[in-house]
């Protein structure tokens, strides 16, 4: 059976909902998942880099579960990456102890799918999931994938639509089907 890793970070846990949601589906779909949930751990974004990359050496694969913020991951998750992912740790010359761990990114937006598809705000999908993809190869891991679901924004009522619990479960369904 291969161990799972799930790192995800709001940068602002009280607004997060979809997110919240897709670590709760994950967690209870997959038996063992360790769940590396990056807000209640390092509010004050001090990461403990060794514990983290202890984690991930643990890991046969890897979930990073983030909102999109300024077409990227959100800052606590960039930070934990820009930390953790350390030169002659997981990339450099020396950097080979992540080489072929399995990684899969979900990305959660606020705008519709439909905009980052069709490029309509100057970025694609594949632009912003290119980034993650190309972070993953510098550091030797395999990626499966990067998915991002939009049309969640959280109005401010704390409840998932319908239409965004939909979206929640095909977000979690593609996870669980891409790391097989």
């Amino acid at each position: 059976m291969k161990k799972v890793l799930l790192v995800a970070g709001h940068t602002y846990p009280e607004l997060s909902v979809a997110n919240k949601e897709i670590v709760k589906e994950l967690t209870a779909a997959i038996p063992g998942l360790v769940v590396d949930d990056l807000e209640k751990l390092y509010p004050d974004f001090k990461i403990n880099v060794k514990a983290e990359q202890q984690k991930l050496l643990d890991a046969d694969v890897i979930i990073i579960q983030s909102p999109l913020f300024w077409y990227s991951a959100s800052s606590l998750v960039m930070r934990w990456w820009e930390e953790t992912m350390a030169h002659g740790w997981a990339y450099g010359s020396t950097g080979t102890a992540l080489k072929g761990k399995k990684i899969v990114f979900g990305i959660t937006a606020g705008a519709p799918t439909d905009v980052y598809t069709s490029g309509a705000y100057g970025i694609t999908e594949q632009d912003i999931l290119n980034r993650f993809k190309i972070s993953a190869g510098f550091c030797n891991m395999e990626y499966l994938g990067g998915r991002l679901t939009g049309g969640l924004l959280n109005a401010g009522t704390g409840v998932l639509s319908d239409d965004a619990k939909k979206a929640v479960k095909e977000h979690v369904d593609w996870i669980i089907k891409t790391i097989g």
